[in-house]
């Protein structure tokens, strides 16, 4: 698995014990849809939004900063799909990582298909 990483990389407000089970959980979606583990990407950034950020409905993460986390890799495309607390997804793999979203305090989450890849992205609070 490749990884991407900023130079200086955020402390996400999350607990061990929940993250590697999400993460873990992330990665098994991709390959579950056809992707190699040795072709998947582990992409973590550094992410502020801002309220003009968010999209023609009104969905995204709150305003703050976080640290995202995506997995991406081939395999069968995916239904587009949204999660947050409020308002859970109702198909894919962010329906079945629900629980685990909510445990991590997963702020917000999304899956995306393109050119015969697929992401799964979450965002997590920066530490303060």
């Amino acid at each position: 698995m490749r990884v991407e990483r900023p130079p200086e990389l955020w402390e996400a407000r999350a607990e061990d014990t929940t993250l590697v089970p999400l993460l873990g959980e992330m990665i098994a979606a991709r390959l579950a849809l056809g992707g190699r583990l040795e072709e998947l990407t582990l992409n973590a950034s550094n992410v502020v939004v801002s309220a003009d950020d968010f999209d023609d409905e009104g969905r995204g993460p709150a305003p703050g900063e976080y640290v995202a986390l995506t997995v991406m890799g081939d395999g069968a495309p995916e239904d587009d799909a949204t999660w947050s607390p409020q308002g859970a997804a109702r198909t894919g793999a962010l329906k079945r990582l629900a629980g685990r979203l909510a445990e991590a305090g997963v702020r917000y989450a999304y899956t995306r298909s393109f050119d015969g890849k697929g992401t799964i992205t979450v965002f997590l609070a920066r530490k303060a």
